[in-house]
């Protein structure tokens, strides 16, 4: 009984291994040096802080009052809290990545 458990253990685990660990890499996702990260990441900060800014000014403009501060509030209506939600999320994500991408070529172009 043992051995049958231990057998179909094994088979389990070679099937999710065949799964996640199939795939080769193909040097399309390279990982980037030290340097490079930390320039990226300074950018990411810096431009996650400014479309945040933006985007509290815009919604300032555009509603007359605040936007949330917490929006998992009950003082929050839904409506607000799920549209400053996917605004918020949607704008200050684009904003990093692509300050993540653009600080990553300038490096790489100043190192070539």
């Amino acid at each position: 009984m043992l051995d049958e458990l231990r057998n179909g253990y094994e088979d389990v685990q070679s099937r999710v291994r065949g799964m996640t660990m199939g795939d080769q890499p193909d040097g399309k996702n390279e990982g980037v040096g030290q340097m490079e990260n930390m320039l990226a990441f300074a950018a990411a900060i810096g431009a996650g802080f400014l479309a945040r800014q933006l985007l509290q000014n815009s919604w300032r403009a555009a509603f007359q009052q605040d936007p949330p501060k917490n929006p998992a509030s009950h003082e929050v209506d839904w409506q607000d809290a799920l549209l400053w939600g996917a605004l918020s999320g949607a704008i200050v994500g684009a904003a990093r990545i692509a300050s993540r991408r653009s600080a990553s070529s300038a490096y790489r172009k100043f190192r070539s």
